[in-house]
């Protein structure tokens, strides 16, 4: 049975180069995760590793959406596509980026729907009508039209967190002392951290309010997850804060009910307006706390 293919596109205010980079590069920053994702509100990230496109949830469980079969920058990307499903038939999606006078225009055409057999037409419908890419695009074009890279106030948030890193990036540390986290638990703390703040801002960008929990990110069997998977990969830092950046002043300024542990006891439980949390606590607080702690660390 042969489908027609959907074709949708946008147009946004970028070079093809940087059009490309934010699709691929920063794709868990824009992907409307809570309604167009498998994890919903605990959805974590999603990025490109190893020629496939990885859905994570805040408890470090994954899933893989596609792969890639040709990775053409500036120009063309081109996916197999069978979000959550590893086996059984697959779609296409290919992506185009054509430049013009005023920006680019970012093509998707999803196609390749005679794989589905007799369910080609109900697989094609599934991808049609106001909520399928044309909205997925709308997210894209909401943060490649933006003229700063995030939330005012971020520059704080960016320092504490460079700070962390380059005295993760130092080395020496020694072993960690008993029950507490070694050097690499800590930077996957600082990961999962990240990937749980994420999910609760593309929740406020959905219009919706979900708690935030730091469990998953004091649980030491998560993060050995994260360093057997990921290690130093610092991709969360960059979609937070342009995620941050999309947040309007009533959603920075809504009250998050927070439920945060230490050293497994409850440390705070009450709402926080996001915005106070965000680039209040988190650069003069949480941040240097950790920096401090891989200071310890050091032999």
């Amino acid at each position: 049975m042969s489908t027609v293919p959907v074709l949708r596109a946008a147009h946004v205010r970028r070079s093809p180069a940087d059009a490309f980079r934010l699709f691929t590069d920063q794709i868990g920053a824009w992907w409307p995760l809570p309604t167009h994702g498998l994890f919903g509100d605990r959805a974590g990230g999603l990025s490109f590793v190893d020629g496939r496109l990885v859905e994570r949830s805040v408890g470090g469980d994954e899933t893989v959406w596609a792969e890639v079969v040709a990775w053409e920058p500036p120009t063309r990307l081109v996916m197999t596509w069978h979000p959550g499903r590893d086996d059984g038939p697959a779609s296409t999606v290919e992506v185009h980026f054509v430049g013009d006078d005023d920006g680019t225009r970012v093509e998707v055409t999803h196609h390749g729907w005679e794989a589905f057999g007799e369910r080609a037409a109900a697989a094609r419908g599934s991808y049609v009508g106001p909520n399928a890419w044309g909205f997925v695009l709308d997210h894209y074009a909401d943060v490649a039209d933006r003229d700063h890279p995030g939330a005012e106030g971020l520059a704080a948030l960016h320092e504490a967190y460079d700070t962390f890193f380059a005295e993760a990036e130092r080395g020496g540390f020694g072993p960690a002392a008993d029950g507490g986290w070694s050097a690499a638990q800590v930077v996957a703390h600082m990961i999962v951290n990240d990937e749980t703040v994420a999910a609760v801002t593309r929740s406020l960008i959905a219009g919706k309010v979900v708690a935030f929990e730091n469990a998953a990110g004091n649980d030491t069997t998560v993060l050995d997850a994260v360093v057997a998977r990921a290690g130093g990969d610092l991709g969360a830092l960059v979609a937070r804060g342009v995620l941050l950046g999309r947040l309007d002043d009533e959603q920075l300024a809504t009250p998050v009910p927070c439920h945060l542990l230490d050293g497994g006891e409850v440390r705070f439980d009450q709402p926080m307006p996001w915005g106070q949390m965000m680039l209040g606590v988190q650069p003069t607080r949480h941040v240097p706390g950790h920096t401090a702690q891989l200071s310890a660390l050091r032999t």
